[in-house]
């Protein structure tokens, strides 16, 4: 395409013609562009990666070529101007992130006033991660630790998992285990980017988001025609035996989009199935198999309206054996939203969806010889509805937006056996700009629970620019969460070790109100340095305790206080080598003054990427490691988190991944976990060293 000018008829001139391709895989590079700025003179490259157009004959004309993620060129076109072939290095290049979850709209990472942290896609890759419980572990300040019985603990900055919304593409996750999102049942196979927003953001979100919100963004292919297909294989050593890498584990991927006209469709498939390694005695589960499939259809009825449909069916079902008992766990998840976006012709912006999520559990004990010993079954599902009105005007953007709820729990363990909680929620932001050089983010949210009294959560941040390198960032808001339908309505005798478990319907909600305040300095494409101090208040935490012996339920306490530092940076070295490093300190205290458990004071976490475009190969190595601290852990006779009575020494975490690029479609990834072979068959992590190796293909089309 022919960009700029073209030279006269008559004069002398002379053809400039050729190819410019990829150096390692000799593809051609499409939307190249070439210009010499002597004569203007400017063309893109054909999806091929071909280019032709004439210009006046100049021996000293230079040929600037430049695309993203390459390598830019230039060349003097002092001898044969036709059929060239020029080659381009790509560039470890990441372009800045657009984030949403911290104010609801679309946003440039650095132009957020709240302090958002983002898990890129080349982050993913690089962990090796298959699902987002991995690869949330492997950052400073963040802690996940896995109990006994199969669940998990997510600590953000030493805040328990149930203090933490989790939404994927926006919306919460429904079904919970103890109360806290099985962050391993969401596979990282088809995630863009992990949004994470630490303080209160019930101003937005509602119940739960009292110490942040985790927002996983999946992907949406930009090419009209893809297919993705990998298999990996990987194994775990076991010390008890000491045998080797006897404990595999496979997992298999397809991802597929199609463009039908004005229809868009796209289907994302998994399945993983691994043996685990049984270095507690506790643990009696022996094989576990997972299955998810996700799709999404989106319509372009118009320029005005865009309708959205999105499904997903999640299957596990893990087994163990024993000499006394065997055990089995059936859980499914489905997921169906249908989105509308009517953009008006005055400039409003009209966002609602329509939600249906279910969610079940099927825990069954049975003896060796057949006796039934167990068979619980847990439902819960949620129907919602959200509408969302914004504008904006110049800088500025307003919105509002409400939702309606309906939430249903079943299960033997629970009073009558089923109840249902309704809520109605409306909020509202304003996303304003002073002065030039002051950006302010206003909302606040009111939230009814059934007969409960209505919760106001309001928020306030400010980011003042100093100048193109400095910015201030710093917030208040106020975070809640009502209790869980465990903690209102359980009714529950534990024969096997006689005690029983009592909810407590007159449960307040509990609330939260903390402060950030962080400088940051950012060099465009070079260097970004942040830190951030914060301080939440918590009230009514909501904790078990014994009414008398054998009796146990729930109380409202008085308050807890979190607090501390955190430190970030980012350093591109060159366009193949970049860095990035991150460190926290933590001081989590009860009301009597007492270390919060599971508190980890000091934690620092430092990683490394490096490119060699022209050899098609790469090398990532991240590292973690994290200070002594007092941990809690789970106890089988009565079902609860216990404090621990010693403290758990320091330690180091490292991953190695290394990935090759065979042919321009085929790819070949290795990488070795936890390769310092670091484990603890307490507290964990429970799982030693660990290899993989994974080969993908991916195929494009117009």
């Amino acid at each position: 395409m022919l960009l700029l000018t073209i030279p006269a008829l008559g004069e002398a001139s002379q053809i400039v013609s050729g190819r410019v391709v990829d150096t390692a895989t000799k593809a051609g590079i499409p939307d190249v562009n070439l210009f010499i700025p002597s004569q203007k003179i400017g063309v893109a490259t054909d999806k091929a990666g071909a280019f032709h157009f004439t210009m006046l004959k100049d021996e000293k004309a230079k040929l600037h070529v430049s695309h993203i993620g390459y390598t830019s060129s230039t060349i003097r076109l002092n001898g044969s101007t036709e059929d060239m072939i020029i080659a381009l290095d790509e560039t470890f290049f990441e372009l800045e992130d657009v984030v949403v979850t911290s104010t609801r709209t679309e946003k440039l990472h650095r132009n957020v006033p709240v302090a958002t942290e983002v898990i890129s896609k080349k982050d993913i890759i690089d962990s090796g991660a298959l699902n987002v419980a991995e690869l949330l572990s492997s950052r400073s300040g963040v802690s996940l630790q896995t109990s006994v019985d199969g669940g998990s603990m997510l600590n953000i900055l030493g805040m328990d998992s149930r203090y933490i919304l989790i939404l994927v593409d926006g919306q919460p996750v429904t079904g919970k285990f103890n109360n806290r999102v099985q962050l391993d049942h969401i596979s990282t196979s088809d995630v863009q980017k992990v949004e994470i927003i630490k303080g209160p953001n019930s101003s937005l979100y509602g119940s739960e988001a009292m110490a942040g919100v985790v927002n996983i963004i999946t992907s949406t292919s930009t090419s009209d025609q893809s297919l993705n297909i990998s298999a990996r294989y990987g194994g775990t050593e076991n010390k008890l035996t000491n045998d080797g890498l006897n404990h595999g584990s496979s997992s298999y991927r397809l991802g597929w989009t199609h463009t039908f006209g004005t229809l868009k469709a796209s289907l994302n498939a998994d399945m993983e199935k691994m043996e685990t390694d049984k270095e507690i005695q506790q643990i009696e589960i022996d094989d576990i198999h997972k299955q998810s499939l996700r799709g999404r259809l989106l319509w372009l009825m118009n320029a005005d309206h865009t309708l959205t449909v999105n499904g997903t069916v999640y299957n596990h079902d893990e087994t163990g054996a024993s000499q006394l008992m065997n055990t089995e766990t059936f859980i499914d998840r489905t997921t169906l939203i249908l989105t509308h976006d009517w953009q008006m012709r005055n400039g409003w912006l009209w966002n609602h969806a329509l939600q249906n999520h279910n969610y079940s559990r099927n825990y069954v004990q049975t003896r060796p010889w057949g006796d039934v010993e167990r068979d619980d079954i847990t439902q819960e599902e949620n129907i919602e509805y959200e509408g969302m009105l914004k504008k904006k005007f110049g800088l500025n953007e307003f919105n509002v937006g409400l939702e309606f709820s309906q939430a249903a729990y079943v299960s033997d363990r629970v009073d009558n056996g089923r109840q249902t909680v309704s809520s109605k929620s409306i909020f509202g932001q304003f996303d304003v700009h002073f002065w030039g050089n002051i950006n302010a983010v206003i909302g606040t949210r009111f939230d009814m629970y059934n007969e409960d009294e209505p919760v106001m959560s309001p928020r306030i941040g400010i980011m003042y620019t100093f100048n193109d390198r400095w910015k201030f960032r710093s917030t208040w808001g106020k975070g809640f969460r009502t209790p869980s339908f465990m903690e209102r309505f359980i009714d529950w005798d534990h024969v096997q070790f006689g005690y029983r478990v009592q909810g407590n319907p007159d449960l307040k909600p509990e609330i939260s109100n903390g402060y950030t305040a962080g400088v940051e300095y950012y060099h465009p494409t070079v260097y970004q340095v942040s830190l951030m101090m914060y301080y939440t208040t918590f009230k009514n935490l909501i904790e078990d305790f014994a009414i008398e012996p054998a009796l146990l339920s729930y109380h409202n306490i008085e308050k807890a206080v979190y607090k501390g530092l955190e430190i970030q940076g980012r350093w591109r070295a060159s366009s193949s080598l970049v860095a990035s490093w991150g460190l926290n300190i933590i001081d989590n205290r009860d009301g009597d003054g007492n270390i919060i458990p599971n508190t980890q004071p000091l934690s620092a976490y430092c990683r490394g990427s490096y490119q060699a475009p022209r050899h098609g190969w790469g090398f990532s190595t991240r590292v973690k490691w994290v200070g002594a601290y007092t941990p809690e852990e789970y106890d089988p006779d009565s079902g609860t988190y216990i404090h621990a009575t010693e403290t758990l020494a320091d330690y180091v975490i490292i991953d190695i991944s290394t990935s090759l690029k065979i042919w321009n479609p085929l790819i070949m990834n290795f990488g070795i976990k936890n390769a310092g072979d670091y484990t603890h068959d307490r507290y964990g992590p429970f799982i030693g060293r660990a290899v993989y190796i994974e080969l993908s293909i991916t195929l494009k089309g117009d």
